[in-house]
Order: C-alpha cells, then sequence, then structure tokens
C-alpha cells in the first residue's frame, strides 16, 4: 500500500473497508450475558424446576420479559454453585473459582439492504478458569432461526439446542454430543444459523445446527473481526441479507428473526460460556412495546 492519502484510501475503498456503518449513529442495546452451568431446554421448560413455565407455554412470554433485568442476578448464583428456580436446583456442580457470574454486552445491529451488521463490545471480566481452549481467549457465537422456524426459539432463543446430555452436560451421553434441534429438518428451515468468531484463528466460522452442530457448510459470513484495547473486546460480523449456502436463513424484512448469543471468555470452552436470553429481530420494523425485540434499521 502506497504512503499517500490517495493511494491508502484508494486500497480501503478496494478492499471493502468503508462497508460497515457508522457504529455511532447506531442505537446500542444493553444485553446481559450470564453464566448458565447445566440449564438444559428440559430444565428450563420443565414446570417443576421453573415456575414460569405456564406462562411460557401459555401466554408465549417469552424468558427475557421475566429476567432481562437480573440475568446478573441468575449468573451470580450459578456460578456460585448456589440453588435456582422452584425446585432449588444446584445447576453447577463443580462452581469455577473466580469466575464472573455475567457480562454486560453493548449490542449493535444495522443494514444497508444487502448486508448485516452486528457489533458486540464489553469488558472482559477477571475469570480465574483454567484454559480450556489455549488457542482461542475469546469465541463468540450467535444462532438465529429463520423467523419462526424453530419450535419454542420465539420463547428460549438459542436454548432450543441446548439439551440434558449433551457433552459436559449433566446427563452427557458421551464427550462428542453437541447442540442439535428437535425434528432438525433443512429443507423446512427449521434449523439455527450458526456464525462464529474465534480469536485465536483467522477463518470465521459459518455453519449451522440441524440433528447435530456442523461448523461449516454457510456462504453467507463474509468477514469477522475482533480486538482486544485496555480490556475490552470489540467483536463485528459481516453476513449477507441473502444467505445462500447450506444453513444460511435468508434475512428479509417480512420476518422476525428468534436469536441468541454466546461468549467463551479466558480460554475456555463446551458448556463453560455466557449466553444470552432470547431475543428478536427484525428489518426496518419497529415494535417497542416487545421488550425482547430489536429493530435494525437500514444505515
Amino acid at each position: 500500500m502506497k504512503k499517500t492519502a490517495f493511494g491508502v484510501v484508494g486500497a480501503l475503498v478496494a478492499s471493502g473497508a468503508f462497508a460497515a456503518p457508522d457504529w455511532s449513529k447506531v442505537p446500542q442495546r444493553k444485553i446481559t450475558v450470564f453464566y448458565p452451568g447445566q440449564a438444559s431446554l428440559e430444565w428450563v421448560m420443565n414446570k417443576p424446576d421453573h415456575s414460569a413455565v405456564p406462562d411460557m407455554v401459555d401466554k408465549k412470554r417469552t424468558c427475557a420479559k421475566c429476567h432481562d433485568g437480573d440475568a446478573n442476578q441468575i449468573g451470580d448464583k450459578i456460578v456460585a454453585g448456589k440453588p435456582v428456580g422452584v425446585s432449588k436446583t444446584a445447576l453447577e456442580p463443580t462452581p469455577p473459582v473466580g469466575k464472573a457470574g455475567f457480562i454486560p454486552v453493548m449490542f449493535q445491529a444495522a443494514h444497508d439492504g444487502k448486508k448485516i451488521y452486528f457489533r458486540f463490545e464489553w469488558a472482559s471480566p477477571k475469570t480465574g478458569a483454567n484454559k480450556l481452549d489455549p488457542k482461542n481467549e475469546v469465541k463468540l457465537a450467535m444462532m438465529f432461526d429463520g423467523g419462526g422456524t424453530v419450535e419454542g426459539a420465539e420463547i428460549n432463543g438459542c436454548w432450543a439446542t441446548c439439551h440434558t446430555d449433551l457433552r459436559s452436560m449433566k446427563d452427557a451421553r458421551n464427550d462428542k454430543t453437541t447442540k442439535r434441534i428437535k425434528n432438525a429438518d433443512l429443507a423446512s428451515g427449521k434449523f439455527m444459523d450458526l456464525i462464529q468468531y474465534r480469536s485465536g484463528e483467522k477463518k470465521p466460522v459459518d455453519g449451522y445446527v440441524a440433528e447435530a452442530r456442523h461448523m461449516e457448510g454457510g456462504k453467507a459470513l463474509l468477514k469477522t473481526e475482533g480486538k482486544k484495547e485496555g480490556g475490552k473486546w470489540i467483536v463485528t460480523f459481516e453476513r449477507t441479507l441473502a444467505g445462500g449456502g447450506k444453513g444460511d436463513h435468508a434475512i428479509t424484512a417480512d420476518k422476525v428473526y428468534n436469536f441468541g448469543f454466546a461468549i467463551h471468555e479466558d480460554y475456555t470452552n463446551a458448556r463453560f460460556h455466557y449466553v444470552s436470553l432470547g431475543y428478536q429481530f427484525g428489518l426496518d420494523k419497529p415494535n417497542p412495546d416487545v421488550k425482547s425485540y430489536i429493530d435494525i434499521q437500514k444505515q
């Protein structure tokens, strides 16, 4: 790259560096991700464990409607091995010493008619965890359905993929069983699109969760970027709206998409992450009365 102003600008334009939105003009939404321990879909949707189940099932009340404001308290209890829910269950049998119970994340999203952009910013907490994944200090994964295509995702987000028999969970089958969707079907859109950033690897992950988790197949994810400055992480995704690969959902203005995301901090893996509750997004579709909904505007 030439050191002239014109040469630098020209190279940046050619590389698409100006494609991202002006984040200073995009609304921020604080979303608290929390430590879930072994809280599976089966536990969350079991009335003897979770008193909110009747409201969730009968009134379609989302997890975020009740817990958007106290996810931090839930995470603190679970990570410490304290009991939660009406059944007073300890969801973490081996409390990790020094690990924070939650992380506040500033979430932003925008689109330009052809591509959609997601941005996540958070202060890296003191965790005290062992380095279970020495290659990656941080991993951030986001999952979303095809607009009401995964049963229950409108209530609990990506909890639809998390079961009690997965690896490192309470009733683990083995050390290889990964996330899955009950009665998954790619043809009808009954799967979760999955994109992931890994700090120690250059290749972004563009996959999906169907009968199992697949970490490749998608073609929509154009770029992931992450950087850590002064103890703060910023991760961005750039993706086509059209999709086009195996396990890619098309994102269109006529649908509302159910999503969630998870952050693995301080070289950890498997279930030892922080997770969001279930949220929804739509394109240029304001819905201020729904607490868990995010309107993604064209920039």
